[in-house]
C-alpha cells in the first residue's frame, strides 16, 4: 500500500507546482531560466523523495543498514546524475528526465552479498514512482538509456565499471553529455565525487 501512496502524493506535488509555476509563468512574473529552474527543481524534489522512500522501504525489509535511520540514502554510494537538459536546470514543462543511476559498493549498506540485484530492484521501482501513468497522471517520463551501454549493462550500474567503460570505450557524444551531468539523488558527496574521476574523459588535457 505504501507505493500506490507515495506515487498519489509525488503526483499531487508535481501538479500542484507546475500549476504555480505556469501562473507566474504566463503572467510575466518570472522570466524563461526561472521557470525552467523551478521545473527542474521539482524533479530534482521527486527524485530526493522517491530515492529516500525507497531506502526506507528497503530499512524496514532488512534488505538495507543505514548509517542514519532519518536519511538512509545519506552515504549510501547510490548516485542519481541527472543528464541533459535536467542536468542543466532547463527542464520545460513536457520534458523527459534523463538519469544515470550508479552505485558505490565499498559504501553500500546492503547485508546482502547481491548488491547490485536489490539496487536494480530499487531503480526500476524509482522509475515507477515517476514514469508509471495512474489515474493522477505521472510525475516525469524517465530515461535511463544514457547509461554506458544500455543495451547490456544494468539500470544501476557500478561505479568502478562505468568509470572503466568511459576510459577504455566512451564516445565524444558521452562526454558531450556528461558535461551536463549533476548528482541530485541519494548519496550527493559520492556523486560529486565519481565527476571528479570522470573529469580527465569529459575534459581531455590537450584542450
Amino acid at each position: 500500500a505504501a507505493l500506490p501512496e507515495a506515487m498519489r502524493a509525488l503526483r499531487q506535488m508535481k501538479s500542484e507546482a507546475a500549476l504555480l509555476i505556469g501562473l507566474a509563468d504566463l503572467g510575466g512574473a518570472w522570466p524563461v531560466m526561472t521557470v525552467t529552474g523551478a521545473l527542474t527543481l521539482i524533479a530534482d524534489t521527486a527524485l530526493q523523495a522517491g530515492v529516500r522512500f525507497l531506502f526506507r522501504l528497503a530499512t524496514a525489509k532488512g534488505d538495507w543498514l543505514p548509517p542514519e535511520a532519518a536519511r538512509p540514502e545519506a552515504d549510501s554510494g547510490y548516485i542519481v546524475l541527472a543528464m541533459g537538459k535536467h542536468g542543466a536546470f532547463e527542464l520545460n514543462y513536457s520534458s523527459d528526465i534523463d538519469l544515470i543511476v550508479l552505485y558505490d559498493g565499498a559504501r553500500t549498506a546492503c547485508p546482502s552479498s547481491d548488491i547490485q540485484t536489490m539496487l536494480v530492484r530499487l531503480t526500476r521501482n524509482l522509475v515507477k514512482l515517476l514514469h508509471e501513468r495512474t489515474e493522477h497522471g505521472y510525475v516525469f517520463r524517465t530515461d535511463l538509456r544514457l547509461r554506458p551501454d544500455p543495451g547490456s549493462t544494468p539500470v544501476a550500474l557500478s561505479t568502478e565499471a562505468a568509470l572503466n567503460y568511459y576510459e577504455t570505450v566512451g564516445q565524444n557524444w558521452e562526454r558531450a553529455a556528461m558535461i551536463k551531468a549533476r548528482p541530485v539523488a541519494g548519496d550527493l558527496e559520492a556523486g560529486r565525487e565519481w565527476l571528479g574521476h570522470i573529469a580527465p574523459f569529459i575534459w581531455r588535457k590537450y584542450l
